[in-house]
């Protein structure tokens, strides 16, 4: 697993130095998350805590790494790291420029994750897809909010389908907006 991190980490910096559209931004949320084992009527859910920086790659691609967290029913017990690929499918999101990309568009993403526990020996990994229907706002303008964000994926090691959904999540540039182009 070590190794892994090493590569998307080595990955990541190989992107990020190539990166002609680089605006960097901060985001959070919370998100619920169900994990559906062996059968459907065996369902395991929580609320958690979404903290992430995001960083602009191309006029449409982004990259993000973050932490989720969970609240309930046990607080920061089980932890998720993840890493995504988003790709804006509506139109550009940045123009690294004084232009605005476009304040409405949809984001779809390919990611995987890592969830550990504190107080016990759990482990998971495995990969997901990601659609995020509206997103306002853009670099440019220094914020940007995420409605309706489901996440479907595949955990390797439990073998189970895992689910979330996230009513909005908030970002925050703090690289990339109208300050930078003045």
């Amino acid at each position: 697993m070590k190794k892994i991190l090493v590569i998307i980490l080595i990955s990541l910096s190989a992107f990020l130095y190539a990166a002609d559209h680089y605006d960097i931004s901060f985001s959070f949320g919370a998100d619920s998350t169900y994990g559906y084992y062996k059968g459907p009527y065996t369902i395991e859910d929580s609320l958690r805590l979404n903290l992430a920086m995001n960083v602009g790659l191309t006029s449409r691609l982004e990259t993000s790494i973050g932490i989720r967290t969970e609240l309930t029913p046990d607080f920061i017990d089980e932890n998720t790291i993840f890493g995504e690929f988003t790709y804006a499918l509506l139109a550009d999101r940045s123009t690294a420029s004084k232009v605005a990309g476009g304040g409405l568009n949809t984001l779809l993403s390919l990611g995987g994750f890592y969830s550990f526990t504190v107080f016990d020996d759990f482990q998971g990994a495995g990969i997901y897809l990601s659609i995020t229907p509206l997103t306002i706002g853009n670099p440019i303008v220094g914020h940007r909010e995420r409605l309706l964000k489901t996440n479907v994926g595949y955990d390797f090691i439990n073998k189970k389908v895992v689910v979330s959904f996230s009513l909005v999540t908030f970002d925050y540039y703090v690289r990339g907006t109208y300050r930078d182009y003045v």
